[in-house]
């Protein structure tokens, strides 16, 4: 089966379903290495890295094996994800603090403040959906990574409006269904990838057509 670790298949054959499965079956397999690798929370950007990259390397492009690829960039950007991560989440309850406390406390000073905050919640959740698949593809520090997530926002802030409305949308139907939990994260990583890897594409080098760096997987 292209994209994972095991010798076999239990969907054997070349039919249109047997194919069908095996891709519905990594894409599962992705989403659950990337919550699970979540669950100590410090360890989530590190996560996303590691399953942008593998959902795309080994899922789409059928290249490698899922767990040793999954891994393999999980160890490699933990190290240089783990600053931004801690910020974010820090960052994150603080804003989610004080947006709770202007809503809690109406008045029309606060209001102005309100509308910052949200703002200010916007643009932070805007950066954390390109930072770290930015940092599965390119060997950059990491104030490079944010400001090249932060000018990617609004170059393409339709975009990043309704990958916002996809990150609600799961959320919120994984709070309806709990047990959607085994599924969501794969088909979130999944659906994420289309249009998130037209915009990594466009900011690659040229290559020489026929050279050996257009013959890897991420230029095919």
């Amino acid at each position: 089966m292209s994209g994972n670790d095991m010798k076999g298949s239990i969907f054997s054959g070349d039919t249109k379903f047997a194919r069908f499965m095996n891709k519905l079956f990594d894409v599962l397999y992705t989403g659950l290495l990337w919550f699970g690798f979540s669950i100590p929370i410090i360890t989530i950007g590190a996560a996303m890295s590691a399953g942008y990259y593998t959902m795309v390397k080994c899922v789409r492009h059928r290249t490698g094996y899922i767990f040793r690829e999954f891994w393999g960039c999980f160890k490699r950007n933990f190290k240089q994800s783990l600053p931004m991560t801690i910020f974010f989440l820090l960052a994150a309850a603080v804003i989610a603090v004080d947006i709770r406390y202007l809503w809690m406390n109406e008045n029309k000073a606060n209001d102005s403040m309100f509308i910052v905050m949200l703002l200010v919640a916007f643009v932070l959740l805007g950066v954390l959906t390109y930072v770290f698949p930015l940092l599965s593809r390119f060997d950059q520090r990491n104030m490079q990574l944010l400001k090249m997530a932060f000018l990617e926002m609004f170059r393409h802030l339709p975009l990043t409006i309704g990958l916002l409305l996809l990150d609600v949308a799961a959320v919120v139907v994984v709070y309806v269904m709990p047990w959607t939990i085994f599924i969501i994260p794969g088909a979130y990583l999944f659906v994420f990838s289309f249009p998130v890897e037209k915009i990594l594409r466009k900011l690659m080098p040229p290559v020489e057509e026929g050279s050996e760096e257009a013959e890897k997987w991420y230029y095919q």
